[in-house]
């Protein structure tokens, strides 16, 4: 007879926590966009994750949404707009889509409503 062993696979998540800065101030206040913060935060804003410093090097990137198609300067700006719009995300195509008028562009209305 053959004995096979089971031997268990243990996962190990890890996860990283940081420490919150203490607030200066419990006071709630409003920003400029009227959203409800610490009003220490209005003298230090807390950094934007999705502020990615894109260069003007990057080459051109078609993008389509599901809807229309779009062309974004850069791969990077196209990451920024899908960071600050998780809920209407782009995905890069072939250039020449955006080019050739295989899907509709993006149409003013739709770039307004997208936020582009």
């Amino acid at each position: 007879r053959s004995l096979y062993t089971l031997s268990a696979l243990v996962t190990l998540t890890v996860v990283s926590a940081s420490v919150l800065p203490a607030k200066r101030s419990h006071l709630p206040a409003v920003n400029a966009q009227g959203e409800m913060v610490w009003l220490d935060e209005l003298s230090h804003p807390v950094p934007d994750k999705c502020d990615f410093s894109c260069t003007n090097q990057d080459v051109n990137v078609c993008a389509h949404n599901g809807q229309c198609l779009q062309m974004f300067t850069s791969r990077c700006t196209m990451a920024a707009y899908n960071c600050r719009n998780p809920q209407k995300r782009f995905n890069i195509v072939e250039n020449y889509k955006c080019t050739q008028g295989y899907v509709p562009l993006c149409s003013p209305e739709e770039r307004k409503e997208l936020g582009i």
